[in-house]
Formats: C-alpha cells, sequence, structure tokens
C-alpha cells in the first residue's frame, strides 16, 4: 500500500511540475508546444509525466502505438468534448490517451468552488441538455443519505450502448474546492485486449427500476459547519429506507436540521411539521411521487460538538 501511495505522489508531483513548468518556461519556447505530445515535444518533464501515467504494458498485448498528450489549464483542440464549467470553476487541465493515432480517453481536472451547491447535480441537468443520459442502473445506491465529507461520488452517462462513455466523478475536502474529474471513453476499453467488456451503457446489465438503492432517500451532504462521519443505509423490507451518522459540530441541533432542510427541500420532499428542544431537534415530511412515504429527520446533540443524524422513508400504509 506504501507504494502505491508513493506512485501516486511521484505522479500528483510530475504533473505540478509540467503546469509549473509551462507557466514559467523561457519566452524563447514556442507556445504551441505547451500541452503538445508528451513524447514529440523535446520536454523531459512532459516525458517523464507521459511515462508514469501511461502504463507500460499498453502495447505489448496488441502491437499498437500509446501515446499521451497532457494539456495544462486547457482541453485539447480535438475531439471537442462536453464539459460543463460552473460559474468560478478553474480548468485544471486534460489528458489525451491515443491508440495508433486516434483518441480512445480523456480526462479532465477542474475546482470548482466550495460554495455551489449540488455539484454532481448540476454536471448531470448540464449534460442532459447536451444530449446525455446517466447510465442504466446496475443496483447501485441511486441517492441514499448522509454522504461522509469527502467521499467520491461518481456518476456515468451514456449516448447510447456504443462508447463514447463519460463519467464524472466529485470529490469534496473540507474548506477546498470541490475537485472535479472528467473521464471520457471514446472506444470500447477492451479493445486490442480481446476482452468482451460491455461497457456501462449495455440495457442488458441494467436492473429494474427499484430493484436495488435507496431510491427514497436524497443525497445528503454536509452543511457549512459540519463534518459528517460514518454514515450508510439499511432497508427494512420494501416499505422503510433509513441511512445514519455521526457529525462532528459545534451548530446546535436545530441549526444543523435547518442546514439539511434545504437539501430535502430540493429533493422535492414537503416539511409538515417540526421542533427543537434541547439536545433533540426533528421534523417531519411528506415525500413526492407515488405511494404514501414520510419522512422522518432526527439530529440528536450526544457531546460538545458531537451530533447523531438519522433519516428515514417509511410507507404509511392506508
Amino acid at each position: 500500500m506504501r507504494g502505491v501511495v508513493f506512485v501516486f505522489a511521484v505522479v500528483i508531483a510530475v504533473v505540478g511540475a509540467v503546469v509549473a513548468y509551462d507557466n514559467f518556461r523561457p519566452s524563447g519556447r514556442a507556445a504551441s508546444q505547451a500541452g503538445s505530445s508528451s513524447a514529440q515535444s523535446g520536454d523531459p518533464l512532459a516525458e517523464l509525466a507521459g511515462r508514469l501515467l501511461l502504463p507500460s504494458y499498453y502495447g505489448q498485448q496488441d502491437n499498437a502505438k500509446y501515446e499521451l498528450q497532457l494539456f495544462p489549464a486547457a482541453l485539447p483542440p480535438d475531439p471537442k468534448i462536453d464539459l460543463p464549467q460552473p460559474a468560478g470553476a478553474r480548468l485544471v487541465g486534460s489528458s489525451l490517451r491515443l491508440r495508433n493515432g486516434a483518441p480512445t480517453t480523456l480526462d479532465a481536472v477542474l475546482d470548482v468552488p466550495a460554495s455551489t451547491p449540488d455539484v454532481a447535480g448540476l454536471f448531470e441537468q448540464e449534460l442532459t441538455k447536451l444530449g446525455w443520459t446517466t447510465a442504466p442502473n446496475r443496483g447501485q445506491s441511486q441517492g441514499g443519505g448522509f454522504v461522509p465529507s469527502g467521499m467520491n461520488v461518481s456518476r456515468t452517462y451514456c449516448k447510447g450502448e456504443q462508447p463514447p462513455w463519460y463519467s464524472v466523478s466529485v470529490f469534496q475536502l473540507p474548506s477546498a474546492p470541490f475537485d472535479v474529474r472528467a473521464h471520457i471513453d471514446f472506444v470500447n476499453p477492451s479493445l486490442g485486449f480481446g476482452g468482451t467488456y460491455t461497457g456501462p451503457c449495455s440495457a442488458q446489465q441494467a436492473v429494474p427500476a427499484g430493484g436495488g438503492g435507496l431510491n427514497k432517500l436524497p443525497t445528503l451532504r454536509a452543511p457549512d459547519g459540519v463534518v459528517l462521519r460514518g454514515g450508510g443505509g439499511g432497508m427494512s423490507g420494501g416499505d422503510r429506507q433509513s441511512s445514519d451518522a455521526g457529525a462532528v459540530s459545534k451548530l446546535s441541533v436545530g441549526d444543523i436540521e435547518s442546514g439539511f432542510e434545504q437539501q430535502l427541500v430540493a429533493a422535492g420532499w414537503t416539511r409538515l411539521a417540526a421542533s427543537a428542544s434541547g439536545p433533540v431537534a426533528w421534523s417531519t415530511w411528506q415525500l413526492p411521487g407515488d405511494g404514501n412515504w414520510r419522512g422522518l429527520l432526527l439530529i440528536n446533540e450526544t457531546g460538545a460538538d458531537k451530533r447523531s443524524l438519522t433519516i428515514r422513508a417509511e410507507l404509511v400504509q392506508n
């Protein structure tokens, strides 16, 4: 594990060096070389980054020529890609992998301001406008209650069963911008390796709607001033779904409940009643959609800066 961490650290350091070198390169270096092919630019730092980021086994099984191009603070001019950039976002850069001169994958890195609400939802909304649809359900949790602070959220999008396939991952850290990674497969990753990978957009692998995931609970992220720990969800039969988490915060239980209120309203929940008294705050909700589903949000103060949180959705039988 220490070896893996070391390799990732080297990769990050080298890519950072490439960006810094590009920003402060001698004025006599042609600007057109910035972000060009790592092996052909004559830049030893770019070549090293390319060698580290492109696995050495590429080309051994299919005798193809693989190449990596780096684009600090930019996207490749070709192929053009759909990459929403929220207000205030900073494009850190991108990389393009090619096989025999044709694009195979593209990766881009964005910093999105920490004040941006529901970053994953924003990307989904913008990509939907551009003709992308969410990948068929594989039985993973779709939503699912409290998300621990710093947890990665990833969603995949399709324009059909065949590539391109698009994934967006959002990583949140306290007091830092959202780290957003976009990845596009232009061809099936098994190309040239004799595989039979059907891909994330194949309808044959989808499970029926409601076959998995806590689809009655929206994703709930830590409000400002709250750090969520643990988290997770559970189901009891098909008529009850819940998620529990611990939290570290100096905020009152009432203020924390109000912080989650905005997210629940945005998910279509309607507040029915609420109360905050002493160490406990709670609210009850009516859920949207079919069936008489009711929700309960409960915040309990368990220490000077410790809180326990529960969110529950339950089908009320008539």
